[in-house]
């Protein structure tokens, strides 16, 4: 069975290799995953991976969490997933979604860009860990 990764103030090695292999698996799985990052919530001193696909609007949340559920149970023994409690899911129309898209474009491959202290249209993203940010995607 795959190890739990924790979550803490720091995002550490763990958490960003257990989020690339998330993102892999639910790509394999045609998830539609547009955007996938991890947010630090200053206020509450806490990174969250936050998932967007068009699929959570049309399939409903619960659903879309079902698949990410499934998609961590394909780890492997040696493999740190990601507790659902530390997952966001959402559609592309959020409003953190649409500001990394506006910053970022990673197309559609899985990539590792580091936003910290940023300033996007007013909004200050304190700190944020892109794996994908597709601008070609249409709200």
């Amino acid at each position: 069975m795959a190890k739990e990764v924790l979550v803490t103030e720091t995002l550490s090695e763990q958490m960003v290799a257990a989020g690339l292999k998330l993102v892999e698996r639910l790509d394999a799985d045609h998830a539609g995953v547009a955007g996938v990052f991890w947010l630090f919530h200053s206020e509450e001193k806490r990174w969250e991976l936050t998932i967007a696909s068009p699929l959570v609007v049309t399939e409903g949340p619960r659903k879309f969490y079902k698949r990410v559920f499934a998609a961590n149970q394909q780890a492997s023994a040696e493999e740190y997933v990601i507790s659902l409690h530390d997952i966001a899911v959402t559609g592309i129309d959020h409003q953190i979604v649409q500001l990394l898209r506006l910053a970022i474009d990673t197309g559609v491959g899985v990539s590792g860009v580091r936003f910290s202290r940023n300033t996007v249209n007013g909004v200050f993203i304190e700190d944020a860990y892109v794996y994908r940010s597709e601008k070609s995607t249409s709200p």
